[in-house]
């Protein structure tokens, strides 16, 4: 008996979580949204983020979608990653549920994602993503090369997860951390 295409398990998908790059800070005694939305990225972040741009490549990662949250550190930290040699290019969204939301909106975001889209990365921030990594982690954390998470998820880290499974189950049993990149 087939199975419609909804109902096949699919292969083995990337989730790529990433910090956005270092960004200068808001204006002194500036607080507001829009300030913290407007922040641009320092030049070391810009070199940071293209040196996590190289390494994703040397993975052999090339994201067919991309969420970005609205602040512009996180489309510049895309941005500065470099090319990613794909054909098509990937589908770039920015999601405003990234700013500020928490984990748990987050994931539901991710959990959205049409099927179609197999290799995701996701630029945001603190402290939203490092839970989300933390939660989907688990255990896995316990492993020394991957025991970094511990000390937390510093601007322009990324822990990639590969995903068994559709987007809509995503859930810590279902991923698989495979790199963490932090400092």
């Amino acid at each position: 008996m087939a199975k419609s295409d909804d109902a096949a398990v699919p292969g083995a998908r990337t989730l790529v979580l990433m910090r956005h790059a270092e960004a200068f800070p808001a204006p002194h005694g500036d607080l507001g949204r829009a300030s913290d939305l407007s922040r641009p990225l320092t030049p070391s972040g810009r070199r940071k983020a293209g040196q996590r741009g190289t390494q994703l490549r040397e993975i052999g990662f090339h994201p067919d979608l991309v969420l970005i949250s609205p602040a512009i550190r996180s489309s510049e930290t895309y941005t500065a990653l470099g090319p990613f040699p794909a054909a098509p290019p990937p589908t770039i969204v920015q999601e405003a549920g990234l700013y500020e939301s928490g984990p748990d909106s987050i994931l539901d975001i991710i959990r959205l994602i049409p099927d179609k889209f197999n290799n995701i990365i996701v630029i945001g921030h603190n402290p939203d993503l490092y839970h989300l990594t933390l939660d989907l982690a688990g255990r896995a954390i316990d492993d020394p090369d991957k025991s970094v998470l511990i000390r937390g998820f510093p601007t322009a880290s990324i822990a990639s997860f590969r995903i068994h499974g559709h987007w809509h189950d995503l859930a810590a049993k279902r991923a698989t951390l495979s790199l963490v990149l932090c400092a």
